[in-house]
């Protein structure tokens, strides 16, 4: 309990951090599209997004995506790599995390933070889903920009104002 109040803390303190690191990340293997015809689609919920029995989230309307680990995740990664180090790294995500919501707040596109580390489903509008595995996916912190028409992008939260101005356009 003693962990979880830590990392419970550390999240809301770290926003206030100034630091810049500037990397660049490769999302081309991060989403995996297929064809309608080719998968049975069993649910037929037209919310935003659902939740089916294997713990598969279903996105189809235009939204940001921002995915939070879960607290089994955290612990993971501080046994891997140290207290201080998860949290020098925590605190650097937590201001890139903040200045992407404020981005996409101010272009008013909706923003949904889910705490997971299954698998993301994005319905497009030809038919086509695109399946995103969080269990594969080494990054704690993550962000998407969904838009029905298009295939979902896993973005740099580092140029998050860039990043949404080129998907959007």
């Amino acid at each position: 309990m003693k962990n979880f109040t830590s990392v419970f803390l550390a999240v809301f303190t770290l926003f206030s951090c100034n630091q810049v690191v500037n990397h660049k990340e490769d999302n081309s293997e991060s989403v995996t599209t297929i064809s309608e015809k080719k998968v049975e689609n069993k649910e037929k919920d037209t919310s935003e997004f659902s939740k089916n029995s294997i713990d598969t989230i279903v996105f189809k309307d235009q939204t940001a995506i921002i995915i939070e680990p879960t607290d089994r995740r955290i612990e993971e990664r501080i046994r891997e790599i140290g207290e201080e180090d998860f949290y020098t790294g925590a605190d650097d995500y937590m201001w890139y995390l903040s200045e992407s919501y404020e981005t996409f707040r101010k272009n008013n596109l909706p923003v949904l933070k889910i705490k997971t580390d299954k698998i993301i489903k994005f319905v497009m509008e030809n038919g086509n889903y695109a399946i995103v595995d969080l269990t594969r996916d080494d990054e704690l912190w993550q962000v998407y920009l969904f838009n029905p028409r298009l295939k979902p992008k896993k973005i740099s939260m580092t140029d998050s104002e860039n990043e949404f101005k080129t998907y959007f356009k």
